[in-house]
Parts: C-alpha cells; structure tokens; sequence
C-alpha cells in the first residue's frame, strides 16, 4: 500500500491565513455531456466538484481528456466559462468525447447509460501530468470511479496522489452499472483520505471493503480504520447524511427543500464537505454545509445550476426539518 498522509499532515499542508484564494482544487477523471430531457448539459463527478468549488472561489484546474470533436470543444469551453484551468486537459484523436442519456426517475433521481469508448478513459497518466499536478502544489484532489478502471490510470493517479500527499484526497466513489469493480473501488480508496459514498453503495461495497453496513456510525469508523481514512460521509437522498471527521462523528438530515432533480446533488455535497474541510470546520458544521449545497443544487434542474453563497447561508441556517 502507498504510504499516507494522516489528518495532521493535510492540516499541516494549509499554511495559517490560507483563504479559499490560494486553496488550489485538482480534479482528475471524467469529463462528459449528460443528455437530459431538456438538453446536454456538462458533467462527470470530479467535475461537478471542482465547478462547485471554482464558484465558491477556489482556484481549480481538471485533468481530463476530450475527443477532437464538437462536444471536446464546447466541454473546454465550459471549463473555460467555469475558471477551471485547462492545461492539464489532454484532447484524444478517434475518441469521443463523454456522453451520458439520462433519464430522471421517480422522486428526481437520475439514471445514467454512459457511451464507450470515451475519450476521459485516456485522461493521461505520464511521468510529465504527474509532475504537472504536484508542481501546482493543491490542497485539495478530487476523483471518482469511472476514469481510474484502466490499471495505467490508477498507476498514475497512485503516483499523483503520493506526490501530493498532503493535499485532502477526496474520492467520490459514484458507482455506475458496468464501470466499476469491487477490487478497482478498494484500490482507489486506499489512494484517498476522505470517501464519499450513497447508503445504496455502502451497502453494496461494505462487504468487499471488510466492514458491515448497519449502523452508519459503526460502518463510518470501521471503514476508516481499516484503510486509514481521515473522514467518511454517507449520503442517503433526502434522509440523513452521516460524516466521520477527525474522529468525530455527525448525523443530519438535508434541509427541508423541494427536489427540482437529484442529478449532481451528491458531487456538491463533497463540494460543500471540501469547503467545510478548507475553512477548518468540525464534523457537524461540515455535515450541515455539505447537506446544505447538496440541496440547494437538488432543488434546482442540472447539476450545476446557478446559485449564490448567500443562498447557500441561508439553507444552511435553516432549522432541521421535524423528525
């Protein structure tokens, strides 16, 4: 197994008087075109992160990979329009660029079929990306599931993550039928320091990771003491999230809102959980601005609607829905 870098070197990576200014966020996976009933919209998890955290204020930068195509073009200018840095984004030749159908079920949430090839599975993984990445010095890497099922992509990921080994590593482990494997899944979570996961999954993974889905708080420290982990946070639509943070641990239910759709709701839950985990805050502040931007962006349609920080405050604030 790498080596780790444990709560008190990540803290230790953020300099006192560090803003979100000067807090880099990389993402590296998937970039693609969710096909929506109303229209394509950009996306890809990690993405989705990053976005939310670019808007929050963060610099951001994405390493990825797009065909040379139409869809390539307008995904970097996305990028572009979001202030993602896109020289980290490599362009494919004979490769499509991502696209996902998505359909939205019952209650808003969302069913994806993703088209193969695509060109974010060649998202790059040479010695020179690596070095790339770890030059830019960020406090924060985000990845997911879907571009890291390529050993080369893991191997690569593995020497990014070690190199940046005092950054947060997030990994939103965002499972989708036919693009992912319990061994890839174990892999990429002994990369991270912080995983983000739905109920459904942990109830799927829990018995390939070596722990039992029950009692969310005995899964959480069960999980990150078997794989060394900083936090967990459990996701369950509109019931109670959990967070195991820094040893301590937080159960809460999403603000009361109505759900516009669900597509993109968890990618900015870990957006608001990096947030939280940048300014410094504890399990339970972090938890209720997690859930908060979880909501915020669920009550509108997309992943990545418009939203302000003031709208977000303003949710956050907002007392408990009624057990």
């Amino acid at each position: 197994m790498s080596p780790r870098a444990g709560p008190r070197s990540e803290r230790a990576e953020r300099d006192e008087g560090m803003t979100r200014e000067t807090m880099l966020a990389v993402g590296v996976g998937e970039i693609l075109w969710d096909r929506l009933p109303g229209g394509d919209e950009i996306g890809g998890a990690p993405f989705n992160v990053v976005s939310h955290l670019a808007r929050l204020g963060y610099p951001a930068a994405y390493l990825t990979a797009v065909g040379q195509d139409p869809l390539g073009d307008a995904a970097v200018a996305q990028m572009v329009s979001r202030r993602i840095a896109t020289t980290l984004v490599g362009r494919v030749a004979g490769v499509p660029t991502g696209l996902a159908e998505v359909t939205v079920g019952a209650g808003g949430s969302p069913v994806f079929a993703l088209r193969r090839p695509a060109a974010f599975e060649q998202w790059g993984s040479a010695d020179s990306v690596v070095e790339r990445v770890t030059a830019m010095r960020p406090q924060f890497v985000v990845y997911g599931t879907l571009a890291q099922l390529g050993p080369g992509a893991r191997a690569g990921l593995a020497r990014i993550t070690q190199s940046c080994a005092g950054a947060v590593r997030l990994y939103d482990v965002n499972l989708r039928p036919g693009w992912w494997a319990a061994d890839v899944v174990a892999e990429l979570i002994g990369l991270a320091s912080v995983v983000k996961l739905s109920d459904s999954e942990a109830r799927e993974l829990a018995p390939v990771l070596g722990v039992t889905w029950g009692a969310p708080e005995a899964f959480c420290r069960d999980l990150a003491a078997r794989h060394g982990l900083r936090g967990v946070a459990v996701t369950a639509g509109p019931d109670a999230a959990c967070l195991l943070l820094d040893g301590d641990f937080a159960l809460a239910p999403p603000p009361a809102a109505e759900v516009e759709d669900a597509v993109g709701a968890g990618d900015a839950f870990a957006a608001g959980l990096l947030d939280a985990i940048g300014q410094g805050l504890g399990a339970a502040a972090a938890l209720r601005r997690a859930n908060a931007l979880g909501t915020l962006v669920a009550s509108r349609r997309g992943a990545q609607p418009p939203w302000t920080e003031a709208e977000l405050a303003r949710l956050q604030d907002q007392p408990p829905p009624p057990g």
